[in-house]
């Protein structure tokens, strides 16, 4: 190209060769041909409404979306006509109930961007965005959600129902009482918790998958029994919460209360297998127990605290002494979590008198807690919240550290008894802590004697039994205490050679005045000699009493006619009084304990 040639082009003297109409019809074709694709490959069902409200223009997508076939309607045929003869929504065309295309059709007549979610007759839920354009008519995108909202649902569902029982769980149940609450209910509302007795045995023995069932079958007897205007929930392993909001009336709510502990007491069948439990239940009313959420659900839990701490199989409706109560234990436990390392723990020793002849044989080391404020504290009080705590078992090593100890200073063979709370069981620690105690001290094993109750077998018979050989190996003597009071003792002497059994006090007290208690006494001795057993009877008060374990052929026997406990530095002279003869002891201990004043020296 030459020079001229160059700056004609430049001058813009160079042109293409203009298109010719075919070729304009053919490139238009193609680029509609490139949008129709486009937009039936959109997931969305989209339509163009012009500015006179006609449907310009849609792709397949809308017309599944509405149900019409391709050739439903012409272009430019009135969109709301389109819409009308749509199976979709047909039925609400007009309709006062759900009036879906009213809606929509207001929010078509915007003249700017607009959003709407609608749940159509056939359950599906669509997204629908109104675009207006600057030229007039709008775009409408519909966009089917159905599956989106229903996976909504489902975590929705699960984020505040229990998956096991399907039930609510405690924060949906907080949001009922929330909202029953804030309407302000004329009779108030009133919360339920329920807590099932001996669930965890039937975990234990039967296994959780049995311990599963269980609990949707309780759900579902708690459901057969409330009303329309109840809520059930699960709020805990094996607890449960009923609101009522209606009827909260005392007498109703303990109707109720009845019902439920009666059905979930009566048996269930699962897998073979014959299950009883029973039930707890503590009860708060609002607005008198609690104006919101919190105090409410606080007293329902305090009274069913109470109901259990009454034998459980009851319910409690709360009282303000029952807060009173817990503050009392809640101060007594942070004591009690000071008591070991303030030294404020002592024993006393109750003597053990052999009756063939009377002699003494050892004592029982009996534990006394002595507070700066309290003064003695009844063992009663403070065991069951030491083994709440988790303070049981080193309070049961220093017992029996020092129990052992003392019992070295006293002359061969005399025993020393110690008694062992489940809790020392499940601690898993007890047979090195009785090893220590008897390595530190040096007391031979055979002075050992160590008392365990019928519950302790319940929870884990075999683990027990395997605990039990171990420190049999060691030399030490098991007793069984508080024989006769439980359902299985005469099973538990098949399965372990017990050293010794003690009579509870309540079959000696009923010497003379029961007949039924001195026949239990007569057929246990007979069981103790024929198995080689020996016999201890406990509470023993008068002489009438002793005479007739005498003739029954009872070994020993320990109450308040020989000697209420004593503090290890009276034991000496104690011993020593008893080597003279009657009268002299007698004079010698002019504090001997008469059956009068039991009740005022009795703090065991």
């Amino acid at each position: 190209m030459n020079i001229t040639d160059s700056s004609r082009v430049h001058a813009g003297e160079f042109q293409e060769p203009s298109l010719t109409r075919e070729q304009m019809i053919r490139e238009l074709t193609v680029q509609q041909d490139r949008l129709k694709v486009i937009l039936e490959n959109i997931p969305q069902g989209i339509c163009f409404v012009d500015e006179e409200g006609n449907l310009a223009a849609c792709n397949r997508t809308f017309l599944n979306l509405v149900g019409l076939a391709a050739d439903a309607f012409e272009h430019g045929k009135p969109y709301v006509d389109v819409l009308s003869d749509s199976p979709a929504l047909r039925d609400q065309m007009g309709s006062n109930e759900q009036p879906y295309a009213a809606d929509y059709f207001s929010m078509v007549s915007l003249k700017t961007r607009a959003t709407a979610e609608q749940r159509w007759f056939d359950h599906r839920v669509m997204s629908i965005v109104h675009q207006p354009l600057s030229t007039g008519g709008s775009i409408e995108t519909f966009d089917d959600i159905t599956e989106s909202r229903r996976a909504d649902a489902r975590i929705a569902h699960v984020a505040t129902h229990d998956a096991l029982t399907d039930l609510p769980n405690r924060d949906l149940l907080r949001r009922q009482i929330e909202e029953a609450l804030s309407h302000e209910i004329p009779d108030g509302c009133a919360l339920m918790y329920i807590d099932l007795d001996r669930f965890k045995n039937v975990n234990d023995t039967l296994g959780h998958e049995i311990g599963d069932v269980l609990l949707q079958r309780v759900a579902e007897r708690i459901s057969q029994h409330a009303s329309n205007c109840v809520v059930v929930a699960r709020i805990g392993g094996d607890e449960f919460a009923v609101l009522i909001r209606q009827d909260v009336e005392h007498g109703h709510v303990s109707m109720f209360a009845e019902r439920l502990i009666c059905g979930l007491s009566d048996s269930y069948t699962i897998r073979g297998h014959n299950v009883v439990i029973g039930a707890s239940i503590g009860i708060a009313i609002a607005p008198e127990d609690g104006a919101n959420w919190a105090e409410l659900a606080k007293h329902a839990d305090l009274a069913l605290y109470d109901a259990k701490s009454a034998g459980r199989g009851c319910y409690r409706f709360f009282d303000v002494a029952m807060e009173r109560s817990v503050q009392a234990e809640r101060a007594l436990s942070l004591e009690l979590q000071q008591a070991i390392g303030r030294h404020e723990f002592e024993l006393c020793y109750q003597p053990l008198v052999n009756l063939h002849p009377q002699r003494i044989n050892g004592f029982e080391a009996l534990l006394r807690w002595r507070n700066p404020k309290r003064g003695i504290v009844n063992p009663g009080e403070f065991v069951p919240l030491a083994e709440e705590l988790g303070l049981i078992a080193p309070i049961g090593e220093w017992v029996l550290r020092h129990a052992c100890w003392r019992a070295t200073r006293w002359p061969e063979p005399l025993r020393v008894s110690v008694n062992l709370s489940v809790a020392q069981f499940r601690a898993n620690g007890l047979v090195d802590a009785v090893a220590s105690a008897l390595r530190e001290s040096g007391l031979a094993p055979h002075r050992l004697e160590l008392e365990i109750t019928e519950s302790m077998m319940l929870d884990d018979t075999q683990a027990v039994l395997s605990v039990l050989h171990r420190l049999r190996r060691m030399g030490v003597s098991i007793a069984m205490d508080d024989f006769g009071t439980g359902y299985s003792s005469l099973s538990y002497l098949k399965m372990f050679p017990f050293d010794r059994v003690k009579i509870d006090q309540s079959f000696t007290r009923g010497i003379g005045q029961r007949p039924e208690a001195e026949a239990v006494i007569w057929a246990v001795m007979g069981i103790c000699k024929s198995l080689g057993i020996d016999s201890t009877a406990e509470g023993v008060e008068t002489n009438a009493q002793l005479e007739f374990l005498s003739s029954a052929g009872c070994n020993e026997a320990q109450g308040y006619l020989f000697s209420r406990p004593r503090p290890e530095q009276e034991i000496e002279r104690f011993l020593a009084a008893w080597e003279l003869d009657e009268s002299s002891r007698a004079a010698l201990l002019p504090e001997r304990d008469t059956v009068q004043g039991i009740a005022q020296e009795d703090v065991s």
